[in-house]
């Protein structure tokens, strides 16, 4: 359906927001709509130099057919191919990531209709091999809200606390939900 209104659309420059928050940039309708094109291009063109086969294509195949939830993208192949993802994905990660997964939640569905939500409640793009590690011990509040990759040795851990997604109170007096 997106994809349908895209090939309709002039490119837009992503580039050209000056006076706005990245943030509120990439919110923009337009804009979401363009960086979903350039990251659907990528998933559906990039190939490894030498390969006779697109990657993601490829890759999202395998994840089907294993029946997982999140496909590995290399930072290098996507800062390579659409730098200004790159960039905003390590500057907006949560608002990028949300984007990207939307995209691939469209290529699965149309690949195999059945997969969402029989096989799997949700999608998730993983990125693999962000370029700058930083250490766990270096790690401080300016890290907030960035894309981070870290290296270290953790020595005290406690349990996963899991957050709800669903929750339903029954009355105790008259069994209503």
């Amino acid at each position: 359906e997106d994809e349908d209104e895209d090939a309709d659309e002039d490119p837009l420059n992503l580039e050209a927001f000056e006076g706005v928050r990245l943030r509120d940039w990439i919110a923009e309708d337009r804009t979401r709509r363009e960086i979903k094109r350039r990251f659907r291009d990528f998933l559906q063109t990039f190939r490894l130099p030498g390969a006779a086969s697109v990657l993601h294509e490829e890759k999202i195949n395998a994840m089907c057919r294993q029946n997982l939830a999140s496909l590995e993208v290399e930072y290098a192949h996507l800062s390579k191919e659409a730098p200004v993802l790159g960039i905003w994905l390590a500057d907006a990660p949560r608002d990028m990531l949300d984007i990207f997964d939307e995209v691939l939640e469209q290529l699965v569905k149309r690949r195999f209709p059945e997969y969402l939500p029989h096989i799997q409640d949700e999608l998730h793009v993983r990125i693999a091999n962000l370029p700058l590690v930083d250490k766990l011990r270096d790690l401080r509040q300016y890290h907030m809200d960035q894309l981070v990759r870290v290296s270290g040795v953790v020595t005290r851990r406690t349990g996963v606390f899991p957050q709800l997604k669903n929750v339903v109170y029954t009355c105790g007096q008259c069994q209503q939900a």
